[in-house]
């Protein structure tokens, strides 16, 4: 009597209902499906360790609903960090804010500390991820990380005075816009 063919066996009569259900929340064939496969995984550690619910749909269900909620959360406070580095607080993200926050940043910080920066606080990149994309070891992303992060909380005392390349200030500005991490990555 192992976990897995008493979940399988308790879990797949619901398989179809719940896959509607994930892509009704997602309304995106990709992210149902990245849905689905995590709100498995995550009932599955859940059965492996306790007694399954008699009612497993509306606890297949639930959570998946709150695996989206989480992910939605989780994408708005991204979407907010870059508010932080301006006096204006803003109350929606637009192609001229991020853009005006991202030249912001540009005039002070080298490339490969945004890049970094970016990666790390506002994508969720690991530091071993980032050393992997940038070709380099995790001392030194975490070195980049540590001055740009100590530059940033000092950013009264920051200078203006770098030139701004727009083909930079363009590219994060749409890895930005469309939640394409990709976009950081295709230049070095």
């Amino acid at each position: 009597m192992g976990p897995i063919p008493d979940y399988e066996h308790l879990v797949t009569p619901h398989l179809e209902d719940l896959r509607k259900y994930c892509y009704y929340l997602t309304k995106s064939k990709w992210d149902a499906e990245d849905l689905l496969q995590d709100t498995l995984l995550k009932s599955l550690i859940f059965f492996h360790h306790t007694e399954p619910y008699l009612d497993v749909k509306p606890f297949l269900i639930r959570v998946a609903r709150n695996l989206w909620i989480d992910d939605c959360r989780k994408r708005n406070r991204r979407r907010f960090m870059l508010a932080d580095l301006s006096t204006v607080n803003y109350s929606d993200n637009n192609y001229a804010e991020v853009r005006g926050a991202i030249e912001w940043l540009a005039e002070r910080l080298p490339r490969r500390n945004i890049d970094m920066w970016l990666l790390f606080n506002y994508f969720g990149y690991t530091l071993q991820e980032i050393a992997q994309a940038s070709n380099c070891t995790i001392s030194a992303v975490k070195s980049v990380l540590f001055r740009t992060r100590d530059q940033l909380r000092n950013r009264h005392m920051l200078s203006g005075n770098r030139k701004v390349i727009h083909l930079d200030v363009e590219r994060w500005s749409r890895a930005v816009m469309q939640d394409r991490p990709q976009g950081l990555l295709s230049e070095g």
